[in-house]
């Protein structure tokens, strides 16, 4: 720190530096960084927890409710056509029962006596039904193996999309630990001017007026500070809930862009067609099924036959066998039901007509998705590029402002201004190098199909 103030005195006041011969150049001025101490220079507190790979966050991403709510909608499926199955296939019942009666009645019959009721009867049923003719119920069947397709594949488009939130929350979560960095160094190098401001009015060669700038420079960079450190803690809070904790997760501040990104497109494989994404397939299956539902109201007034059989036995009966056994057969054919097939038609056409415009709307909308993704990577190069020179054109003006204002040139004014565009422009890098990496992932994964 003295060496330091003992700089800026014989570089600031004219009357104790040494003069130059005329024909020896004067050195170039060398800028001595003063130390520097504040509390919010530390680290911003660390994740509660930490993933350090993409393989880490799969792992979690398996056990997330998001991913798990859509596996078991392909089982509820499976149970749906189950369910649909049973309706042709023959059913099979049993019953038993048992009975006592308290008061009888002895009545005398041909020599013999009869007790009614019976004191005590038992008795067990078998009975087997079967709809052999059920073309409702055949038809269901179909249906619900194309509503198995449909839940497969939403699955399937469920992974990609869990994929690309996750991917964009762990890049967010680093663009927000680097931003977290920068604001620090911000905040370091704008205490840095302050203590210039204050060792040039020291030896009379500033003014209050560029302490106050100086301090005023200061108090915006720790606004910047916590508003970036929110950020952070939000950030992870993201990435957290994607993953399905409820606890913050922070990404590995060391994770490689490069192997990321490769990660990633050994999970998901690109596509060649946006028409065999998942959920453009899914869609069209839908529209599948709202046309069979139009086949199924015509259905309902269709005629069926069931047969079926039963046998018994009871350990006392007033007249007739103990054992017994039948077997019948009955035809339902509906004549009229108050017009409800009418209505499930109309119902279903228009059904039919909602999923073929979301099949439309889909499409396009994963056209427009699939040319900005493939724009992205293009467009976040350029501006990483130029984001670049600003950055470093920055730091060459920021260098200059503060050797000129060392030797009395300039204001305190273009001293705070370079320094604010310095951070700013350090801090659209940082945020751009990040950007580039979220459309490279997006490129891979617009139109993947991803398994894990």
């Amino acid at each position: 720190m003295i060496r330091w103030i003992a700089a800026v005195a014989a570089i600031g006041v004219g009357g104790t530096a040494r003069a130059q011969p005329a024909d020896e150049p004067a050195p170039a001025p060398t800028i001595v960084q003063p130390d520097v101490s504040d509390p919010m220079l530390a680290p911003p507190e660390a994740a509660p927890q930490e993933i350090k790979s993409w393989d880490d966050a799969l792992a979690m991403l398996r056990r997330a409710p998001d991913y798990l709510t859509s596996v078991d909608a392909v089982e509820r499926a499976i149970g749906q056509r189950r369910i649909a199955l049973a309706a042709v296939l023959p059913t099979l019942t049993g019953q038993g029962s048992y009975q006592h009666s308290f008061n009888t009645e002895s009545i005398p019959f041909g020599g013999a006596t009869l007790v009614e009721p019976p004191p005590t009867i038992w008795a067990a049923t078998i009975g087997a039904s079967w709809n052999i003719v059920n073309p409702r119920g055949i038809y269901g069947v179909g249906t619900a193996d194309i509503a198995i397709d449909v839940a497969n594949l939403s699955l399937a488009d469920r992974r990609r999309v869990l994929a690309q939130t996750v991917t964009s929350a762990m890049l967010d979560t680093l663009a927000a630990e680097r931003a977290a960095e920068i604001d620090r160094v911000g905040l370091r190098a704008a205490l840095e001017r302050l203590v210039l401001t204050q060792t040039r009015l020291k030896f009379a060669r500033g003014t209050e007026l560029d302490v106050d700038r100086a301090q005023q420079d200061v108090a915006a960079a720790r606004a910047t500070l916590i508003s970036g450190d929110e950020s952070l803690r939000r950030a992870r809070e993201a990435l957290g809930e994607a993953l399905g904790s409820a606890t913050p997760i922070g990404a590995t501040p060391s994770l490689d862009l490069d192997g990321f990104e490769q990660a990633i497109a050994q999970t998901c494989k690109l596509g060649s067609d946006i028409e065999q994404r998942a959920d453009v397939v899914a869609a069209r299956q839908r529209v599948s099924i709202a046309d069979r539902q139009i086949k199924d109201a015509e259905l309902m007034l269709a005629p069926s036959l069931a047969v079926g059989t039963e046998g018994g036995y009871a350990s006392a009966v007033t007249l007739g066998p103990l054992w017994t056994w039948s077997v019948g057969a009955t035809l339902t054919i509906p004549f009229y039901d108050g017009g409800a097939r009418y209505g499930a038609m109309r119902d279903a056409r228009a059904a039919a007509d909602q999923a073929r415009q979301s099949l439309a709307a889909l499409r396009i909308d994963a056209l427009i998705e699939t040319a900005r993704t493939n724009r992205a990577v293009g467009v976040s190069t350029a501006e990483r590029d130029v984001a670049k020179q600003q950055r470093d054109l920055a730091q060459v003006v920021d260098q200059r402002v503060r050797q000129g204002y060392m030797q009395g040139l300039g204001t305190s004014l273009d001293l705070v201004t370079s320094g604010q565009a310095l951070r700013q422009a350090e801090l659209n890098l940082a945020l751009l190098e990040f950007q580039l990496a979220q459309a490279r992932a997006g490129a891979i994964l617009v139109d993947a199909e991803c398994v894990f």
